[in-house]
């Protein structure tokens, strides 16, 4: 069983190998931009792709990478925003949710940018590019975290993790017999992914419990948190001088709980608030919510519905896949995490693409 595991283990790091040279050809032959344009003079109708970030990092980021989605080089984005320019009609949230609650096709390749959590490098590292290039974007705010030295729960997990001088981490009630090392950068990294997957599936008020417990276990402390480093988040003199250069503000809770693992009435009460601080404060209506976490587990009908009721015009996830114009579905926007290096996420978008226009091979133009 272990050899057959093993096999299974190489023919997928072959497959990623294989996949990864040829969307570096596609990139780098300029294969990309070339379908890309050759697709608006013989379809009628294209799809939208929601693309997803989190952080933009640089070389002085202190952080446990967990890879592009979460932690995205400055360097990559510049060269996927001067990309995605050239190459495609990349709108505002705005305009995008419009056409699709219209139903109304979308007559070039689309991409419209958006961010989670509201991380102050937002504003230091993607907000000078997003401007430079005169692109626009949506940043989704858990409204607790903006102006205070606070953390989104996975990013307390790697706070503790970076300052245990523990060198693993027996957990029996969550990892059984198997204790995770800690001796070095990557197998912290490793551990924090392990442990945020496993307080993902715990109700809210067990996960709280745990973080007390994992910070005990560590030997790391609450108080320290905040006066550890450098505020992490957004401040709202930030958020408007983002909004006044163009940059939307949807809502993604107040304190960024799993929603679906909350009381129906205090998930309810996340939702509002985080939409009625951000209005309090620029003065504005917000039409947008993505739930955090963003899997169909983690949101649901009800919830769903609520957001429709108190005047969101979208609901994001992080449900993979594009939007159609005509079929899209704005309360159920699926979006893409933003891939590394520029050819990775390119070639990964065009696969998208094509595959969606397999789908609708009715739309080809005269």
């Amino acid at each position: 069983m272990k050899m057959d595991a093993l096999k299974r283990d190489e023919k997928r790091r072959g497959k990623s190998r294989l996949r990864r040279s040829v969307f570096f050809f596609l990139y780098y032959s300029k294969f990309c931009n070339i379908a890309l344009r050759s697709m608006q003079t013989v379809r009628n109708e294209h799809p939208c792709m929601v693309l997803l970030y989190h952080r933009i990092v640089d070389d002085e980021t202190k952080c446990l990478d967990k890879g592009p989605v979460v932690h995205h080089h400055v360097r990559d984005f510049e060269k996927e925003i001067r990309f995605l320019k050239k190459n495609c009609a990349v709108l505002d949230l705005d305009e995008a949710v419009r056409r699709i609650a219209a139903g109304k096709a979308f007559d070039r390749p689309t991409v419209v940018i958006t961010f989670d959590d509201g991380y102050l490098d937002n504003y230091t590292l993607g907000f000078p590019i997003l401007r430079k290039y005169g692109v626009p974007a949506t940043v989704y705010l858990t409204t607790k975290l903006i102006g205070s030295l606070e953390r989104t729960w996975p990013d307390r997990i790697e706070w503790a993790l970076l300052h245990t001088k523990k060198t693993g981490l027996a957990w029996k009630k969550i990892f059984g017999d198997k204790s995770l090392h800690l001796r070095n950068m990557d197998e912290k990294r490793t551990a924090s992914i392990r442990i945020a997957a496993a307080l993902k599936e715990m109700d809210d008020g067990c996960r709280r419990d745990a973080l007390t417990e994992l910070f005990d276990m560590l030997e790391v402390r609450g108080d320290e948190e905040d006066g550890s480093g450098d505020r992490m988040m957004l401040n709202w003199a930030e958020v408007e001088e983002m909004w006044r250069g163009g940059i939307t503000f949807g809502a993604h809770s107040h304190t960024h709980p799993i929603l679906s693992r909350m009381e129906h009435e205090s998930a309810k009460q996340e939702i509002l608030l985080s939409k009625e601080l951000i209005e309090e404060n620029l003065g504005c209506k917000v039409r947008h919510f993505a739930f955090p976490n963003g899997r169909e587990q983690d949101f649901t009908d009800p919830l769903r519905s609520y957001c429709e009721e108190i005047g969101f015009e979208s609901v994001a996830t992080v449900v993979h896949g594009v939007n159609g114009g005509r079929d899209g579905n704005a309360m159920r926007l699926k979006r893409i995490g933003a891939k590394g290096p520029v050819w990775e996420m390119t070639g990964g978008m065009l696969r998208e693409m094509l595959r969606w226009y397999a789908m609708n091979m009715n739309e080809v133009g005269e």
